[in-house]
């Protein structure tokens, strides 16, 4: 696994638009000496209903997929090139996967909703990458098919429930001689999930990577998994 290096604070451009309807600025990043171009939710603090959060007992979901997660960044900092084809899973804005792309693979993006793949299509745009495709699923299923060289998942490790899915979904979609990463920044206890890996033919390894969240420190794992 390459060494990462940490990405560089964004340059927040004037250009604005609508997207997915979400006011959006338009950022540009140095992601591991490649410059791209990232659209992001405008004032995303105005999307989340503290109130509501603490009010109601069925609250409604904060928009997890417009924030650029730590575990994006570095994730993205470590896409190799080479790769032919890749997917990422529960793409969010799809940083991981635009580096992907813009280190010459194909990249399939996923996600189960239909707003952050409009920003991730409109950041491919930005980027003029045309080696992209987008799609509505919920990869934890089968309903997402094909095998890729690369397989990319930022900070997916967010529900117990889905553990298995999650480490089933990388074995049913990575391709022999592929490589899946993955970034977990130990936001809950996740070591079902690699307990869950082992009886699948699959090996990993870890690399911690300390980084600054918001000013206070947070270590990201970057997880290789390869077949055996």
């Amino acid at each position: 696994m390459r060494a990462v290096h940490s990405t560089a604070r964004p340059r927040v451009t004037t250009e604005k638009r609508v997207i997915g309807g979400f006011a959006a600025t338009l950022s540009r990043l140095d992601v591991g000496g490649d410059a791209i171009a990232l659209w992001e939710v405008a004032h995303l603090e105005r999307h989340v209903d503290g109130h509501a959060l603490l009010a109601a007992d069925d609250p409604p979901e904060p928009p997890y997929w417009a924030h650029r997660w730590t575990g994006a960044t570095v994730l993205a900092d470590a896409v190799p090139r080479g790769a032919r084809s890749a997917v990422e899973l529960g793409c969010g804005l799809g940083l991981p996967g635009l580096a992907a792309a813009r280190r010459g693979a194909h990249v399939t993006f996923v996600d189960r909703v239909a707003a952050p793949l409009a920003f991730v299509r409109a950041s491919a745009a930005a980027n003029r990458l045309a080696n992209v495709q987008c799609v509505a699923a919920d990869f934890t299923t089968p309903a997402l098919t094909g095998q890729f060289d690369l397989v990319l998942a930022a900070e997916v490790l967010y529900d117990r429930a889905s553990f298995d899915a999650v480490a089933r979904a990388i074995d049913r979609l990575l391709a022999p001689g592929g490589r899946a990463l993955l970034t977990d920044a130990l936001r809950i206890d996740t070591r079902d999930f690699y307990a869950m890996l082992d009886p699948l033919p699959l090996t990993w390894r870890v690399v911690e990577r300390p980084m600054r969240e918001e000013g206070l420190p947070v270590m990201v794992r970057l997880v290789e998994i390869a077949r055996r």
